[in-house]
């Protein structure tokens, strides 16, 4: 698995987002943004976004380590993934 930087991670976090899920509320998108209220991002959409990142970047995502304060802002998710990488 290759080592992403953070920089890397927000910039495929963010094309997912705006190219795969179509998320109208893309402009939206900085690391305090709130995936739910922010960028209205359900919990389907928060599993598609889990699935790309996986199948996009190579991440192997376990099940047990999906925990919704990893999910509440982009920061917490660029946290999270950093520390998969």
């Amino acid at each position: 698995m290759k080592v992403l930087s953070r920089e890397e991670l927000y910039q495929a976090v963010y094309d997912i987002l705006k190219h795969k899920l179509n998320i109208p509320t893309w402009k939206s998108f900085e690391e305090s943004a709130r995936l739910n209220e922010d960028l209205y991002m359900d919990s389907i959409m928060i599993l598609q976004l889990i699935l790309h990142l996986e199948l996009d970047l190579g991440l192997k995502i376990p099940d047990y380590m999906l925990v919704p304060k990893d999910f509440h802002t982009v920061k917490s998710l660029l946290d999270f993934l950093e520390g998969l990488t």
